[in-house]
């Protein structure tokens, strides 16, 4: 059989006060074309459908156009569970009229797994949830953590007599999953912590008795100690701290004896980069749309830099001084008989694209200058 994993879509994710509607929609565009020319038996779709747990009319129409190109005009099978950013009872909303077309969406919690059997694999659906949740769900108060409770899940799978290892059997997971220890993992900034106190980490090992696990949560494609565990990542870069990813997705070919796995690489409408230098050089390179983080490695403040190097690139999501991190405090210290030469208005532009990594815009500015008109005034009395 052959599937199309994929994860982490985040429909309706702004970074940076970008929204990146019309990036997604490029890029899901990419999605059904791999169905198709692919010839999937099933779409896996392991969690955070969404950015929000209340997604804006938008985003929600978009998965509605891409899900029903998918079920309706290919007649593909999607399955998807709920992640983290999800609100697990609206992913579940509308799932058992879907499930006529084989859209099967899993949202809440149940006392025992959901299996979906298509052609010869059983998939295992395990959407999202604590520790606590499970814990309740299962009615075994001793769990303490979140492998404890995912432990507990797939023991209660296992050990069923509806548990058939001549068949092949997949399951859907949306978490931490690690092989040795957390470092073997590649995390980034736009994952949010599941839990806080308490560890967020489950050993592979617990997934032992699955031929292949369809991860989400991590937004770089990778796999955890073997093959057949392995997440597929986010299909956009969606932080300063993926610009170095290669976002893809991964065609699965399984049987009870074999298993390939092939990444088809995804071509974003915008690339998202860190483009490093003195300002002066960046002014002089090519004009590009991509969405850019700016590394400055100028020793000194550049007034006004982030509206300036719009000009060149006129989609920068942010702007940082590399060399001032370590000796800012020095660099201004010797700088104070220049900062004494430049306006209020001036200095406060400087600080707010410093700190905000936004250019002060003309509303902003004019409340400058009337704060500023006011102290003045003040003072002359």
């Amino acid at each position: 059989m052959r599937f199309l994993h994929t994860a982490d879509w985040h429909i309706g994710k702004i970074v940076h006060e970008q929204s990146m509607l019309a990036d997604q929609a490029y890029i899901l565009e990419q999605l059904i074309e791999q169905v198709e020319e692919y010839e999937v038996d099933a779409v896996l779709m392991a969690g955070d459908l969404y950015d929000r747990s209340l997604p804006p009319k938008e985003a929600v129409s978009l998965v509605n156009q891409t899900l029903s190109r998918l079920i309706n005009e290919l007649e593909v099978p999607v399955f998807i569970i709920a992640g983290n950013h999800d609100s697990n009872e609206r992913i579940e909303y509308l799932s058992g009229v879907a499930e006529a077309k084989q859209l099967y969406m899993e949202g809440t919690l149940k006392a025992y797994t959901r299996k979906v059997s298509l052609k010869e694999a059983d998939i295992y659906m395990m959407p999202y949830a604590d520790h606590v949740l499970i814990r309740q769900a299962l009615d075994q108060p001793e769990i303490r953590t979140i492998e404890e409770a995912v432990a507990a899940q797939v023991e209660q799978i296992t050990s069923s007599d509806e548990f058939d290892r001549s068949r092949i059997n997949m399951v859907m997971f949306h978490g931490y999953v690690i092989s040795g220890s957390r470092t073997s993992l590649v995390e980034s900034d736009s994952e949010r912590p599941l839990s806080i106190g308490t560890a967020e980490w489950i050993d592979q090992s617990i997934f032992d008795a699955f031929d292949y696990v369809a991860l989400g949560h991590l937004h770089k494609g990778q796999k955890v100690g073997s093959n057949r565990i392995r997440y597929s990542g986010s299909p956009l870069k969606y932080s300063k701290s993926e610009a170095a990813h290669q976002k893809k997705s991964f065609i699965i070919d399984i049987d009870r004896d074999s298993l390939e796995v092939t990444p088809v690489p995804l071509i974003p409408k915008r690339d998202m980069r860190i483009v490093r230098g003195a300002f002066d050089d960046l002014m002089q390179q090519d004009w590009s749309d991509d969405y850019i983080f700016i590394e400055l490695t100028d020793d000194m403040f550049i007034q006004d830099a982030m509206s300036r190097l719009r000009g060149q690139f006129p989609q920068i999501l942010g702007l940082e001084y590399v060399n001032l991190r370590a000796d800012q405090s020095t660099y201004q210290t010797g700088r104070s008989q220049d900062l004494k030469r430049q306006s209020i208005e001036s200095l406060f532009s400087d600080f707010f694209e410093q700190y905000t990594e936004h250019t002060l815009d003309e509303p902003r500015r004019e409340v400058v200058r009337e704060i500023v008109r006011l102290v003045e005034q003040e003072e002359t009395v």
